[in-house]
């Protein structure tokens, strides 16, 4: 198993979010991922073009994109990446259709759910070596 930092990108369009999310993951995880933001559907579509990733964590708010329609744009251009959404709220009817859509998994935001986050992209990890 490869020990260098696996490739993350991250498609969220509030800095905050953003920023929170790489501390949490830095904390959790310390040097187990290179973070790649993008705030907008445009920006990670361009940089999907032009590396690979071993996962996408994708906000489903974005300024040139909302809901569903973001996985499948995303799965659209990297169809062998796992997707995994964050969302600020999470119901079963968007789990549901988020997985119907193709992503690998959905987490709230913040703190509560870092664990899992990490365990799920290294599970993903793990499926693609």
């Amino acid at each position: 198993m490869d020990s260098s930092p696996a490739p993350l990108l991250v498609i969220e369009d509030n800095p905050a979010d953003l920023r929170l999310l790489v501390e949490l993951l830095r904390e959790e995880a310390p040097g187990s991922f290179e973070i790649h933001p993008a705030c907008r559907l445009s920006e990670g579509i361009a940089a999907l073009r032009s590396r690979s990733f071993e996962a996408i964590l994708l906000d489903l708010s974005l300024p040139d994109g909302q809901g569903l329609d973001l996985i499948d744009a995303v799965r659209e251009e990297a169809p062998g990446v796992p997707i995994l959404v964050l969302s600020g709220v999470l119901d079963r009817e968007l789990v549901t259709d988020a997985r119907m859509h193709g992503a690998a998994g959905c987490f709230i935001k913040g703190c509560e759910t870092i664990h899992d986050l990490v365990c799920a992209i290294r599970c993903l990890e793990l499926r693609s070596d």
